[in-house]
């Protein structure tokens, strides 16, 4: 495989949904041997990550989401301006503002790289005119995060099968790893959760599509009869009022334990888990969450929404349950917690399928890959559907 210069464009300045899968993919990218340009929005957590990975971000272009036609013709200017300079093989978008401003500046530029585009998450496919030429025909190569995107940018989108590529997520298989003892106690200490409790957790924002209230009247049904069992809710979001309310009413204050948002000492908390539990994806559909507590080796009990339970193995890794039935999830947090050795067994084949299919290397060389498929330099890539 030549080395390749390759742009990558992300506009959140944040370090969730897209963000971080982009920022991780460039890194991975540049660690193959490639020639890198990482463009994101500046003076925000974002391009701090990209300084911090060794990818700062591209200097003079400010890829905007504003609809302001000033602001736009200035991103696609300077995006151009960046084309011309660098001549990359390969222009990939990551949100649906960044791939018009590929494709516009694409088409004012000098040079023909390649445009390659990850749909994220399903909200971004949706079918329509728009979309469907964005997708089906002005685009070289299309990433789905799963097999549910997939089947949107087939069946719905008409994109030709083609042009359709599936990677997963990818997770620090080095940050996240099974559990050291001290690294379970340090996680107690900052829930400040007793020593004999069992602990389910989860790590989602709080928001009203995330599943919280099946979440909250699954474990409102196993309460009584699982004294020592607490519910631990990672996060921040606007939706906290409401699911405070909603533990109140089902009388379970002081079962349902709110740590906050937890970035640096993440690891440490999820060590202190017994159980994980995800009812939905995040913004970056590539359920980032779940693969961390698998790589953690947690045991797991999921939905089947919006493509969990392609991560996952029933039976084998977790447990999965249909979307809104709170009864058999309780029933799934049950058997787990019932039986210690079910949850280690499953934790270590969640921890296997993640060293083989979901770390960051793989996925990197799963998008070059594609790059290549797209550049006429080699065969389509295969697909990663087990």
């Amino acid at each position: 495989m030549r080395q390749l210069n390759i742009i990558q464009i992300i506009s959140s300045p944040w370090w969730t949904g897209a963000a971080e899968p982009a920022l991780l993919l460039t890194a991975g990218l540049g660690k193959r041997g490639h020639n890198m340009q990482f463009v994101c929005v500046g003076g925000d957590v974002l391009e701090e990550r990209a300084d911090d990975s060794g990818y700062p971000r591209a200097e003079g272009v400010d890829p905007t989401r504003s609809l302001n036609p000033s602001r736009v013709w200035k991103s696609v200017g300077a995006l151009t301006a960046l084309i011309n300079k660098t001549n990359p093989d390969i222009v990939h978008a990551h949100l649906t503002a960044d791939h018009w401003l590929g494709l516009a500046s694409i088409r004012r530029s000098k040079r023909k790289p390649r445009l390659v585009r990850t749909v994220h998450h399903p909200r971004s496919a949706k079918p329509g005119i728009v979309n469907k030429y964005l997708l089906a025909r002005a685009t070289d190569a299309v990433i789905g995060v799963n097999n549910y995107i997939g089947g949107i940018l087939k069946n719905r989108l008409q994109v030709p099968p083609s042009r359709i590529h599936m990677v997963r997520g990818g997770v620090d298989i080095e940050r996240f790893r099974p559990a050291s003892i001290e690294s379970r106690v340090n996680g107690r200490d900052i829930l400040e959760s007793p020593d004999k409790a069992v602990l389910i957790g989860i790590v989602s924002r709080l928001a009203p599509d995330r599943g919280y209230m099946t979440l909250l009247d699954a474990f409102g049904a196993l309460a009584p009869r699982a004294p020592q069992v607490r519910l631990v809710i990672i996060g921040k979001g606007e939706y906290l009022p409401t699911i405070k309310e909603r533990v109140a009413e089902l009388g379970l204050n002081g079962r349902v334990l709110f740590p906050g948002y937890i970035e640096k000492e993440l690891p440490d908390v999820l060590s202190a888990l017994d159980v994980f539990t995800l009812m939905a994806p995040g913004s970056e559909g590539t359920s980032r969450a779940l693969l961390e507590a698998m790589a953690m080796g947690l045991s797991c009990a999921v939905t089947s929404h919006n493509g969990l339970d392609e991560v996952v193995r029933d039976g084998v890794t977790a447990y999965v349950v249909p979307p809104d039935n709170p009864g058999a999830l309780a029933a799934a947090f049950q058997t787990l917690i019932a039986d210690k050795g079910k949850r280690i067994r499953f934790g270590r084949a969640g921890r296997q399928r993640v060293e083989r299919q979901f770390h960051n290397g793989y996925r990197a060389e799963m998008v070059e890959n594609i790059y290549a498929h797209v550049l006429d330099i080699a065969p389509s890539p295969k697909d990663m559907r087990q």
